[in-house]
């Protein structure tokens, strides 16, 4: 007889997804073609396992240059793959190679025939194969990194992201809105409306959430600010770049006290509009960062001053997941996304859910976002994350927590019907 895990997966391969996050081309037409397979599928992810395998740059960039032979790269990079092939990153890329292509991974003897079944997957409908077909994903909340608010709508909703009101960086963020609204950015208030009128937009083109992945670049902590105070160092913010003549490639350093403002402001909008707002905590992707920059534990205070806004905790938190059970326990406006964490830490997943299951209450859990830049390895990911789900909720069968049709049940929740309340969605596919 098969096992209740073996059971519950077979199953759970037929629960419709929500996919909660993705940073795949906003179509198919936009997919890189000057491409191949090690070039593409290290785009990101196994490509910073392989650096901390002590991969150099100067060597990693001679192994995604695919107009050298395949064979001869693989030669260079074999070595670092071999040691980082049973990470979660790895393993997700040899489950996607078997998944899609029928072929047995990465390795020395197949990388040539998977380059040339890649190859062949350039071509209009593999998207829409590896989501639809293989994949069974109803809808993917795509953080796009090209476009602005258009994707393919039969595969993806678009998730605004608004980090360039925070810490525009250059004066070519500046310049971008002001030729995009046609207007002149002077003051903090021609900021905020011009902030007002892009969300708007955004929305009207169909954006289902806001997303912050500020984590990266400074501390999650957003301290109160009054509004005299971010007055005075917007203005101090353009006198300097007026003084560097407006140059779009201009530093705008807008200070701390100033980017805790405008994420309180645009808090403040969004709580207005009962908005989802999806936040990067934890590990952040590549290689040297302050990760004590993303303890979700930062928020807190976010948390407790806009209750109408739902918080959407990005990849569990990790390495501080038992953190974010704390905080989806203790406040009803805090939900946990495990997107991108199946493939950083299988057995770290499992170990969280485990807990999630023990301390929250399981409508506040979305178990998938592949979090990819390619098609892929959004098979793989998805495909570790339903052998995650099974196990985690097979355990607790035999533990007699609850019934295997109640485990079922749960699945269902989590893969579907969670995100799909959490992001509001009714009405929106």
């Amino acid at each position: 007889m098969s096992s209740i895990k073996d059971r519950l997966f077979e199953q759970i391969e037929r629960i419709p997804v929500i996919d909660t996050h993705e940073h795949l081309p906003h179509c198919e037409e936009a997919r890189e073609k000057h491409t191949d397979v090690l070039r593409e599928y290290l785009i990101h992810y196994m490509s910073s396992d392989l650096m901390s395998a002590d991969l150099t740059r100067d060597l990693f960039s001679k192994i995604v240059d695919p107009s050298i032979p395949i064979s001869q790269r693989w030669e260079w990079v074999e070595p670092y793959w071999e040691v980082c092939r049973y990470t979660g990153y790895g393993q997700a890329l040899d489950i996607s190679v078997k998944g899609i292509y029928g072929i047995d991974g990465v390795r020395r003897n197949t990388i040539e025939e998977l380059n040339r079944a890649f190859l062949g997957s350039l071509k209009e409908g593999h998207f829409r194969h590896v989501l639809k077909d293989l994949c069974g994903i109803r809808i993917s909340l795509l953080d796009g990194f090209g476009g602005r608010f258009e994707c393919d709508r039969s595969l993806f909703r678009r998730v605004w992201r608004p980090c360039h009101y925070i810490l525009p960086r250059t004066g070519a963020a500046i310049e971008s809105v002001e030729r995009t609204y046609g207007v002149s950015i002077r003051s903090l208030d021609d900021w905020t409306d011009a902030f007002e009128r892009e969300q708007a937009d955004a929305l009207d083109h169909g954006a289902v959430a806001l997303k912050i992945g500020l984590a990266y670049e400074r501390s999650l902590r957003f301290e109160e600010v009054d509004y005299n105070t971010a007055k005075a160092a917007f203005a101090s913010c353009i006198d300097e770049w007026e003084r560097a003549g407006r140059r779009g490639d201009a530093q705008v350093a807008f200070p701390v006290n100033l980017q805790d403002y405008m994420m309180h402001f645009i808090l403040g909008k969004a709580s207005e509009r009962n908005l989802t707002f999806q936040f990067h905590t934890g590990l952040q992707e590549g290689n040297g960062n302050i990760v004590t920059n993303s303890d979700p534990a930062l928020l807190t205070n976010l948390f407790m001053k806009y209750p109408d806004v739902d918080f959407d905790v990005f990849h569990i938190g990790y390495p501080f997941q038992h953190v974010v059970s704390a905080l989806c326990k203790n406040f009803p406006n805090v939900f946990i996304d495990m997107c991108w964490a199946h493939i950083i830490s299988p057995a770290a997943v499992r170990d969280a859910l485990s807990d999630y299951l023990d301390a929250v209450p399981y409508n506040k859990i979305s178990a998938f976002g592949g979090d990819y830049c390619f098609i892929d390895g959004v098979y793989g990911h998805l495909r570790l994350a339903r052998e995650n789900v099974s196990k985690v909720l097979s355990d607790k069968v035999d533990e007699g927590i609850f019934s295997e049709d109640k485990a079922l049940e749960i699945a269902k929740a989590l893969f579907y019907e969670n995100p799909f309340r959490i992001f509001k969605l009714q009405g929106k596919l």
